[in-house]
């Protein structure tokens, strides 16, 4: 797998205030709907994004557990302090 899908971002958006995942391939994407994120299809790229009418505790929550699943499945997550996690599920296949 080519070094670049092994980096991800997980941020608040400071203009539409949304959670946003972006970057990994498709095993970091199969781990992010896991997680309880939802997927957005573009023509140039696909990212990922909190279900919309969550609670800000909900989100984080959320965040932090796909941190959490992310790097114990070896991904380098860069996050937003708020979903940093020290939590080291088991990992499990891509759906």
């Amino acid at each position: 797998m080519p070094l670049a899908d092994r980096f991800l971002e997980i941020r608040r958006d400071p203009n539409s205030d949304e959670v946003l995942a972006r970057g990994g391939g498709p095993e970091a994407h199969s781990i992010l709907q896991r997680a309880g994120f939802v997927a957005v299809v573009r023509l140039h790229e696909t990212y990922h994004r909190a279900p919309t009418g969550l609670a800000e505790p909900d989100e984080n929550r959320l965040s932090s557990d796909a941190v959490a699943r992310l790097r114990a499945a070896g991904y380098h997550v860069d996050c937003h302090e708020d979903f940093d996690s020290d939590s080291h599920p088991a990992s499990y296949l891509p759906l």
